[in-house]
């Protein structure tokens, strides 16, 4: 009984958490403007590249705190895709209002409560002259991923409905066998429309071409200073060495947690995770379809730094 009437407790302080960006809407009406959030952290990343478990490795720190899991309900509050004729993800810095902002702003006080605000949301890599214009002073993380292991995560995502499944599209994918209809998983790319009848490694593809370039183009605008790389194959190889680079670079304390966490790395698989990670597992999945795609993908994989 105690053990219910806890579960219960904790339900319930979940479903408040849960409703307090939703809350800031009203309550940013009529409250005096709050200020932006000092040095808020945001990592971007190609959906399926492991942003999650970098996510729970900073907020080992102790100081940060992030909106939910992934901070959609910040982002599409004030952007609805209907409104924008399903055009895509995409945000850019004249999409910001100042009544959103001052929503944003009063969100993220009202749930960080003093402490420094990270956010994880994959469709940000479409983002960032948007989120530049609503947080000037932001330090962004970028992980990258080699596009074989990345793209075969997508495809498995995608296979794994209804799970990251995030639109009903208002036309049909054709090219998708048993997966054609009216669903998109995960990050809506611009020119979607023109994949209606690709196949699911070309979709998939595409979203870590449009991801990945879209950061690439962005990061020439903004202050080396507040920019920090991370590849996912240097994360997982030495994560204690990696983690304690990038907290230094943050200006976070590498604290027992956290080098806890790095040293469990292996064993700290994130609630996204579909099957465990091992070398090369595309070729044991997705071998001939990541193979179709593999030259599509070069010369974005050059401009992140891969042979």
């Amino acid at each position: 009984m105690r053990t219910n009437r806890a579960f219960g407790v904790r339900r319930a302080v979940w479903r408040v958490r849960r409703s307090v960006p939703r809350v800031a809407r009203p309550v940013s009406r009529v409250l005096p403007a709050f200020p932006p959030p000092e040095r808020p952290i945001l990592v971007i990343g190609c959906p399926r590249s492991g942003t999650t478990m970098l996510l729970q490795g900073l907020l080992r720190s102790g100081q940060l705190a992030s909106v939910q899991s992934e901070g959609h309900i910040l982002w599409d509050e004030f952007h609805d895709i209907r409104d924008r004729d399903w055009e895509s993800d995409g945000l850019d810095a004249g999409d910001l209002t100042d009544r959103e902002r001052a929503y944003v702003y009063c969100a993220i006080r009202l749930f960080v409560r003093g402490r420094r605000f990270v956010d994880k949301t994959p469709p940000n890599c479409l983002r960032i002259p948007y989120l530049d214009a609503l947080f000037p002073d932001a330090s962004y993380v970028f992980l990258r991923r080699r596009a074989a292991d990345n793209v075969n995560s997508l495809i498995e995502a995608w296979r794994a409905r209804p799970r990251f499944v995030k639109y009903r599209l208002p036309e049909t994918l054709t090219g998708l066998e048993e997966l054609s209809g009216d669903r998109w998983s995960l990050t809506l790319i611009p020119g979607w429309r023109d994949l209606r009848d690709a196949s699911l490694e070309e979709i998939c593809a595409h979203q870590y071409l449009a991801c990945n370039e879209a950061v690439l183009d962005a990061r020439d605008g903004i202050d080396p200073a507040r920019w920090v790389d991370v590849a996912y194959e240097e994360l997982v190889a030495e994560p204690g060495a990696e983690l304690r680079r990038l907290y230094e670079r943050l200006d976070l304390p590498f604290t027992g947690e956290a080098e806890r966490y790095a040293s469990g790395l292996a064993g700290n698989l994130a609630r996204t995770t579909l099957t465990a990670p091992r070398p090369e597992k595309w070729r044991e999945q997705n071998e001939a379809a990541i193979e179709r795609i593999l030259p599509l993908v070069a010369p974005t994989e050059r401009r992140l730094g891969y042979a």
